[in-house]
């Protein structure tokens, strides 16, 4: 039997995602956890896991420049498109690997062989355990692409780890936004919880993330974060989870004790204010 998988998104950042994530970690007592923001993972922030495996991510590929074999002939500088090539003073070839987009052009059109297209490492992933359940996560090296394949790749191993422990469920805390990272934590989830503010923006994005939700025919509700904030924006919220047919899983008021739980490693459910509408969404 496959584990239950619940994904919590946001159509931007800052609403308290995470926040809400680590909380339901917490409640859940034992489940797979898995932090789907590679780009900005910081759910390993409250959870301190103890890292046990460590792997490499290999995506694409980038040009290897051999200097024994270049013969500085610049047929490289007249067909790279992205600038990866210069000329130094001295007239040798440089390869700038940051800029390299790895279409493998200039390696097909190296005479001498001196260029070869070799794995992209973009980042790593780990395995690793908490107290509140093992963790799939990674880190995405900076300006790296192909998030949404690390995020699949997640996803994969969260699912293999629940089989193999016997776990039956799997708490994914997804990217903000609705770009290919979102999208590759969307599919196939069971269940996605979307976590917004009463705040102009926060209220735009929602509807974005859940038109995701509504394109990948995945059941959504909602949980409004700071929600005493803004009350004409709280009745547009609802307002747009009524025509969408998403519930309103829980109103959270704004707590001044939040952020400092969050500073010290605490999790929102030992603050009084915000503890029952999390545990009564969960």
């Amino acid at each position: 039997m496959s584990a239950l998988e619940i994904t919590i998104l946001s159509g931007k950042g800052g609403t308290g995602k995470t926040s809400v994530s680590a909380a339901f970690v917490r409640l859940a007592k034992q489940a797979v956890i898995c932090d789907l923001d590679v780009d900005a993972s910081d759910l390993p922030l409250l959870l301190t896991p103890d890292v046990q495996e460590t792997h490499v991510f290999e995506s694409g590929f980038v040009a290897e420049l051999d200097p024994a074999l270049c013969r500085n002939c610049g047929r490289c500088l007249t067909w790279c498109r992205f600038d990866a090539f210069s000329e130094g003073p001295d007239g040798i070839i440089e390869l700038d690997q940051s800029r390299c987009e790895g279409c493998g052009v200039c390696a097909h059109f190296c005479r001498p062989g001196a260029l070869v297209m070799q794995p992209r490492v973009c980042g790593a992933w780990y395995q690793s355990e908490t107290d509140f359940g093992p963790m799939m996560h990674a880190r995405l090296n900076p300006g790296e692409e192909n998030s949404g394949k690390l995020i699949s790749l997640l996803r994969q191993e969260a699912t293999r780890l629940a089989v193999d422990r016997g776990m039956s469920l799997i708490l994914g805390d997804g990217p903000p936004g609705i770009g290919c990272p979102a999208i590759s934590a969307v599919g196939g989830t069971d269940y996605v919880v979307l976590v917004t503010e009463p705040t102009p923006s926060g209220v735009s994005d929602l509807g974005r993330v859940a038109g995701l939700c509504a394109h990948f025919d995945r059941p959504a509700g909602i949980i409004i974060n700071k929600a005493d904030l803004d009350s004409a924006r709280v009745a547009e919220i609802e307002d747009m989870a009524a025509s969408r047919g998403m519930p309103i899983l829980a109103y959270i008021p704004f707590a001044n004790g939040a952020m400092r739980a969050l500073v010290e490693g605490r999790s929102l459910l030992d603050v009084p204010e915000t503890a029952p509408a999390l545990v009564a969404a969960w």
